[in-house]
């Protein structure tokens, strides 16, 4: 049974797995400020998991999460364990909350496991990146007999995140290019990597894929693919930069070497 991805806008992507289906960060209720979304948690189908990396609104979005565990009584969630009452409040039980480990790896089903990355982000601009605690903003590496997938959260580059990552063998790396700056800092606009850090983070990891996010919902804070195509091109010119069309499926595949076909 193949594996496919699916990208819903900002940082969320629906995931399908020998049948079961993953949905992350799904950002799907108009909010003030933000474009849109492009879909309705019924376009979703049939969810297993919800994973939330955070709780801004655009990677906890209450609302949509609410709408998910109503349209699949069955589904769980992941998320970071200090949303746990929000969970219980959107409709989950106990039982139906895994907080994600930083140390191991969390099975979702005999064939997926999930472990958990220190995100280095904030939940406002003045109090510094990095100023979290080590379980508020996560990052998930997801393996899938014999793929490796790490969606980055929220995130810049720290010397421990580079050498976490550089040690867990990732093929396919999503990670947001909206980037950071003063004016942006100064509005409360949390930012993240830029075009060419996203770009050189997933070289330096050794991902052969580089899948750019978080870059088109808020007006004042987007990304430039272009510029990551680019950048990639000529720095890592082996590295497959996908541009995923909104809820077009893209199969998942570890990529191999043309001297290895």
């Amino acid at each position: 049974m193949s594996s496919w991805l699916s990208w819903l806008g900002q940082s969320g992507f629906v995931m399908e797995h020998q049948g079961v289906r993953l949905v992350i960060d799904p950002f799907l209720t108009p909010t003030a400020g933000a474009r849109p979304p492009r879909f309705r948690v019924e376009d979703l189908g049939k969810i297993d998991w919800v994973l939330s990396t955070h709780e801004h609104i655009d990677h906890w979005d209450h609302s949509t999460i609410c709408r998910i565990k109503q349209e699949n009584p069955q589904a769980r969630i992941m998320a970071p364990g200090h949303l746990r009452a929000l969970a219980a409040e959107a409709g989950f039980l106990a039982s139906e909350f895994t907080e994600p480990s930083l140390t191991k790896r969390v099975p979702l089903t005999p064939e997926i496991g999930v472990r958990a990355v220190s995100a280095v982000h904030a939940l406002h601009a003045a109090h510094g990146y990095g100023s979290g605690t080590a379980d508020q903003f996560l990052g998930y590496i997801l393996s899938m007999e014999g793929i490796t997938v790490y969606h980055s959260g929220d995130t810049i580059i720290s010397r421990d995140l580079l050498d976490t990552l550089s040690q867990a063998q990732i093929d396919v790396a999503l990670l947001p290019v909206n980037g950071r700056d003063f004016f942006r800092d100064a509005a409360d606009v949390v930012g993240n990597l830029g075009a060419c850090e996203a770009v050189d983070l997933a070289g330096y990891i050794g991902a052969s894929v580089l899948v750019p996010m978080h870059y088109d919902a808020f007006p004042n804070n987007l990304g430039d693919v272009g510029q990551v195509a680019r950048y990639a091109h000529d720095k890592w010119p082996y590295m497959t930069v996908a541009v995923l069309g909104y809820g077009q499926k893209w199969l998942l595949e570890k990529p191999m070497a043309l001297a290895h076909l």
